[in-house]
């Protein structure tokens, strides 16, 4: 179940070629607003002028309802705006009604306090027309900053902003509550620090709900079932599985504006043979083995303390076309020109992955921060997709982990089977660098260079064990493509252990050595295939135990713990990379771990040496 989890996936693409680019302080350029984020500043701006208009102190009934109406006005003029490129920006988002809920329950609080009518002429009308000025100002800072999100200086004007409103309330409520209202001037300042407390808090909450799907489950990942052709960025897309079935992803929203896109994994076949045995997964299971409620461990763990995407919000792209997330073709496999009985696939990855990224992209409108991942194939669903998502949310600060998936592959494969999936039709003609490294054989290590240059405040990143295995880990693929496309070698695994273990590490520190700035490689220890859904990541010793509180962590190798690369990796940026995201290389990378995949009884390498399993190559 765990090796399944390995397969996780979580995307978000984006819209290419509809932003323009604006030259930061720092000299690095980033893209403007897209018509979606647009969206989510119009409808904040509009919330500014109606908190300005709805608590003006002598606002009659009539007064009221217009600037209810002129509050729906702005918000469907704001959403008309992405809809014209065929995007929404309003399913599962928040209302206009509970906007205004927000703010009468805010209001609500602080009544009794003042006492008198917040609508009124008297002192209590004054102390909520500043509350109400005070709350314009506020997101009117908010709204600026998702206009120039991705700039240098944002959050800095953002905060100035924020602060200057603060410090402009405080003598105005003061001044309103002494008008008759309170005689205390100790009660005076505590009732005006609550309305500054709270209305800074309504202002948190109705930005970040403005932003992020507000009536999207928080609790439970929900089940999405894409029928029928949807169009997206001048494509017409149909999601379907391998086997034809029904295509399904999830969706979680979290407590902080910062997206998890995981792509899942679950092997790939590219010709009869590999696409007849089970080498893949040709469907998806909404209710069981693939839904990720029923994943709670690793970086799945929402309550664990030590992950740091606890309180993200999370897409999951799940995988069912056994082509890498980037295939887009239909094929009818056969074993030569006598074979009367063709294999019909759908291998639709890349569909799959640009429907999810429409609805990620719809529903996060403003994400601070996106960590793209995946494992396994998903490693590869989030290289080739991670350019996509940067363009779709160009104000996002971007990193981009590889987990098990380093493109150790043959040149003989990409010759000969890439094709297969029409792999290469999908790469982004933007770059036009990047189909130029498939057709000269240097692969992923030559299309990494490519993206991580062209994308330099992203950070990019890839994981491996050492000796990656399992049939359905990297030296069971690769052992396939070193034995003339057998299936059947995948359960030899074993004999690609050692040459995979050299591919890999040298393609890292090659790729390495040509984009330090913003690539970084993790190898650690052992044999274990993915690392995202293991306890592992934590350094605890069983995969499959609870990990222990930080101050108990129990390393079981000299590895520095994922967990702790990972948080440097989120803490580097166009602003400088923390000294901590540093290479990782294990020391003892031949001993097998417990959990980890070995030949039984032991064949070679896997030699038992005084009570150890270890891995030892000549």
């Amino acid at each position: 179940m765990l090796e399944r989890f390995g397969r996780w996936v979580v995307v978000a693409v984006a819209a290419i070629g509809i932003a323009a680019c604006s030259d930061d302080d720092d000299g690095s350029q980033r893209s403007a607003a897209t018509s979606l984020s647009q969206c989510a500043v119009d409808k904040i701006d509009a919330l500014a002028d109606f908190c300005r208009d709805y608590l003006e102190a002598g606002a009659s009934a009539a007064d009221l309802a217009a600037a209810r109406s002129a509050l729906r006005s702005a918000w469907g003029e704001a959403e008309a705006i992405p809809a014209e490129e065929g995007l929404a920006c309003s399913d599962l988002a928040l209302t206009t009604d509970q906007a205004v809920e927000a703010i009468d329950d805010t209001v609500a609080s602080l009544t009794d306090a003042v006492g008198g009518d917040a609508n009124g002429d008297d002192c209590a009308g004054d102390y909520f027309d500043a509350v109400g000025v005070f709350c314009a100002s506020s997101l009117e800072a908010e709204a600026s900053y998702y206009a120039t999100q991705g700039s240098s200086d944002a959050e800095r004007k953002r905060q100035e902003r924020r602060e200057s409103a603060r410090r402009s309330f405080l003598p105005t409520a003061d001044s309103a509550l002494r008008d008759g209202c309170i005689d205390d001037e100790e009660e005076v300042r505590m009732v005006s620090n609550m309305g500054r407390a709270a209305t800074d808090d309504l202002v948190d909450q109705l930005s970040f709900d403005v932003v992020a799907a507000a009536n999207l489950d928080d609790a439970l990942y929900i089940t999405l079932s894409p029928t029928g052709t949807i169009e997206y960025e001048g494509e017409e897309l149909t999601p379907i599985c391998m086997d034809s079935s029904e295509y399904h992803f999830f969706a979680r929203r979290g407590t902080v504006n910062k997206l998890v896109m995981y792509y899942q994994g679950g092997g790939a076949c590219w010709e009869k043979l590999t696409c007849s045995v089970a080498t893949c997964d040709t469907d998806v299971d909404p209710d069981g083995r693939d839904n990720p409620n029923n994943f709670s461990s690793g970086f799945a763990d929402t309550d664990n303390p030590m992950n740091p995407f606890r309180d993200w919000h999370s897409v999951f792209v799940s995988y069912c076309g056994c082509d890498i997330h980037n295939g887009d073709a239909a094929q009818d496999y056969v074993d030569g020109p006598d074979d009367t009985e063709p294999l019909h696939v759908e291998h639709r990855g890349y569909q799959n992955a640009r429907v999810v990224e429409k609805w990620a992209r719809e529903h996060f409108l403003a994400p601070d921060e996106i960590f793209v991942t995946g494992s396994s194939a998903g490693a590869y669903g989030a290289w080739f997709h991670g350019p996509r998502l940067s363009w779709g949310w160009p104000g996002a600060q971007m990193h981009v982990l590889a987990d098990a998936g380093n493109g150790v592959i043959t040149e003989e494969f990409i010759d000969e089977y890439l094709a297969n999936w029409n792999f290469e039709e999908n790469l982004p003609d933007e770059i036009p660098e990047i189909s130029e490294v498939f057709e000269d054989g240097s692969g992923i290590p030559g299309y990494t260079k490519v993206i991580a240059r062209e994308f330099p405040d992203a950070n990019w990143a890839h994981y491996s064990a050492a000796y990656d295995g399992g049939s359905g880990g990297q030296s069971g693929f690769y052992n396939i493509m070193l034995n003339d496309n057998e299936p059947i070698s995948a359960l030899t695994w074993w004999e690609a252990s050692c040459s995979f273990a050299d591919v890999m590490r040298e393609q890292s520190i090659d790729i390495y050595s040509e984009v330090p700035e913003n690539y970084r490689y993790y190898i650690g220890t052992g044999s274990r295939h993915t690392i995202w859904g293991s306890n592992k990541v934590y350094g605890v010793e069983d995969p499959e135990a609870p990990p222990p509180p930080p101050a108990d962590s129990q390393k079981i190798t000299t590895d520095t713990n994922v967990v702790d690369f990972v948080n440097a990796m989120l803490n580097s940026g166009p602003g400088g990379r923390d000294e901590a995201w540093v290479n990782h290389d294990c020391e003892d990378c031949g001993l097998v771990l417990p959990g980890d995949p070995r030949p039984d009884p032991l064949q070679p390498p896997f030699e038992n040496v005084d009570g150890d399993d270890r891995i030892i190559c000549e």
